[in-house]
């Protein structure tokens, strides 16, 4: 080897050192911030399914406002203060044993000591990806109230419409519980028929995905229903039978 070409594979060397080094030391810094956005994020995503009908100081809020702040995201460009206010002062968040030993996450929205709404996590695949959601659900644990889907890398314009507004909207008031059974919710191929209790309008070109999101939501709830929704019911149940 050429004395000369001994020398450019140095230089070469020591250029991809310092950029190494340089580069893990921007990850470093930036970690924090990185972390920051994350929790950030989750926070948002958490309020999306628990859909309060407040602001943290106890003022209420319009539907137009819940749509505008939650539903559509808006809370994250404008509210951020109020994100920390709502998990420090109205939202707890509790682990749950699911079936077969597992942990899970309940999120409990409250309002002068009274519940508002649940969230839990559910998430499964869709056609390209892994899809993330919280489902959000009345005080009957029977009723959507809330859902979100992000995270995810379906396709632009057919099953990323999950993380739509006019899709997630689709959800709210529908059943997942009803006469002491859980109930199956549908994603319709197309439009779900008005008297669909249980049914939400499909994304047009995106079978695959909203069966993924009709099987991950159903099997989540029946999950968490088994061992947490089943004994806060009878917990309720006893209280009113001993009142």
């Amino acid at each position: 080897m050429q004395k000369d070409e001994l020398h450019t594979i140095k230089f070469a060397g020591i250029v991809c050192l310092v950029c190494s080094l340089s580069l893990a030391g921007v990850r470093q810094t930036l970690r924090p911030i990185q972390l920051e956005n994350e929790r950030m994020d989750q926070q948002v995503n958490v309020l999306k399914a628990l859909f309060p009908d407040f602001d943290p100081d106890g003022n209420d809020l319009s539907e137009e406002d819940q749509i505008r702040l939650f539903t559509e995201g808006r809370i994250l460009r404008s509210n951020r203060d109020w994100i920390q206010r709502y998990f420090e002062e109205h939202i707890t968040e509790e682990t749950v044993e699911l079936p077969r030993g597992r942990e899970g996450k309940l999120y409990r929205l409250s309002r002068d000591g009274e519940t508002v709404s649940f969230a839990f996590p559910a998430e499964g695949k869709g056609l390209w990806s892994t899809v993330h959601s919280y489902v959000g659900l009345e005080p009957d644990l029977a009723t959507i109230r809330g859902v979100t889907f992000f995270d995810h890398g379906e396709t632009p314009g057919l099953g990323g419409e999950a993380s739509k507004p006019w899709f997630q909207k689709n959800f709210k008031g529908k059943k997942l519980w009803a006469d002491g059974e859980p109930v199956t919710l549908v994603v319709a191929k197309g439009s779900a028929p008005d008297d669909g209790s249980n049914q939400v309008d499909g994304m047009s070109g995106a079978t695959i995905t909203g069966n993924g999101i009709q099987r991950f939501v159903n099997t989540t709830f029946r999950q968490y229903n088994e061992t947490v929704f089943s004994a806060m019911r009878d917990g309720e149940t006893t209280q009113e039978g001993e009142s």
